[in-house]
């Protein structure tokens, strides 16, 4: 297994220096960084993190460097000022680019790096808010490993080396896991900037990518667009955060040459299962280590993601598939 736990990444030793984390971006200058805000937040007042950052890699820098530093990162899914005002009495250290955040450390060193104890270093997500006020969730840095440990089991071979490149936002569990947290893991380079525009997406040319997208995107796929070398290099395309439309999954199979894979999960239970459909109505099959049960017409989960080992009530209508898998029924 090539990949490597999160919790050793900035064990000195086990990143080579060599290695592109971003485009241009050696692992060596990734490692700095982190060891930067890592000295930074040791000198900042006391309590948890606010971090938000539209630049995936200086993210992820910093998010290593406060969980080196023995922080909780916070991770609000915008900077709205209701959003910040939810946010203070928590985190009331905020880093990247948000109102009154710690000013950014020059690159220094990353002497003093360690291994880091995956069951005390802890981030907290909002979720979507789809249904309300969006709800706090904390997740472990273990919990996040055995996710991206399962990501890689089912999809690794698919994808070889080929960089990452995302239309969403490495705020919420979707992105920061599939954008950020999995190449760095496996050992992908990841674009810091997500793409908006369909434009952009036909302009990466044909050289080998995996594209992690929404349902929102996918929807407005343009058929006038010149598609053909985005197809040649594309590994594979990830949707996620919502039901993809059987027009929608036609789409990226005739534009694109391939289904797309659509990954069923949320914020509280992490990844839960797959399917590719390719506009057909295909049943969900789980990720490698997630089990399930129907009970009274309602899906029921028992995973490594959640963070405990009982199981799961979820409030899916679903129902077992005659071709293995579930259906999902609203």
């Amino acid at each position: 297994d090539a990949r490597l736990p999160l919790s050793h990444l900035c064990e000195p030793g086990r990143l080579p220096g060599d290695r592109e984390i971003a485009p241009g971006l050696p692992a060596s200058a990734w490692l700095a960084r982190v060891g930067a805000w890592q000295r930074a937040l040791a000198a900042a007042p006391p309590g948890d993190v606010a971090l938000f950052h539209e630049d995936a890699a200086e993210f992820s820098a910093a998010l290593f460097g406060a969980w080196q530093a023995g922080r909780t990162p916070w991770l609000p899914g915008d900077v709205l000022p209701a959003t910040l005002r939810r946010l203070a009495s928590h985190a009331p250290v905020r880093v990247g680019e948000l109102p009154d955040a710690l000013a950014a450390p020059a690159a220094g060193e990353a002497a003093g790096l360690t291994a880091l104890d995956p069951a005390a270093c802890r981030l907290v997500l909002y979720t979507s808010g789809s249904t309300g006020e969006p709800a706090a969730i904390g997740k472990t840095l273990d919990q996040l490993d055995r996710e991206v440990a399962a990501l890689e089991d089912a999809f690794g071979p698919r994808l070889g080396s080929a960089p990452v490149q995302g239309t969403v936002s490495h705020q919420h569990i979707y992105g920061l896991l599939f954008r950020v947290l999995w190449p760095l893991s496996a050992g992908r380079a990841f674009a810091p900037r997500r793409l908006a525009f369909n434009e952009q997406l036909a302009a990466l040319g044909d050289s080998p990518l995996v594209l992690v997208a929404s349902p929102a995107h996918l929807k407005r796929l343009p058929a006038n667009q010149e598609w053909s070398r985005l197809a040649a290099g594309l590994r594979a395309v990830f949707s996620s955060g919502g039901p993809l439309p059987p027009d929608a999954a036609l789409d990226v199979r005739r534009l694109w040459g391939q289904a797309a894979i659509e990954v069923f999960g949320s914020t509280e239970t992490g990844g839960v299962a797959w399917r590719a459909p390719g506009g057909e109505q295909a049943p969900w099959q789980p990720l490698p280590g997630v089990s399930w049960r129907i009970e009274h017409g309602r899906l029921q989960l028992q995973s490594p993601h959640l963070g405990h080992a009982g199981w799961q009530p979820t409030q899916d209508r679903a129902e077992a598939s005659p071709l293995g898998g579930f259906v999902l029924l609203g």
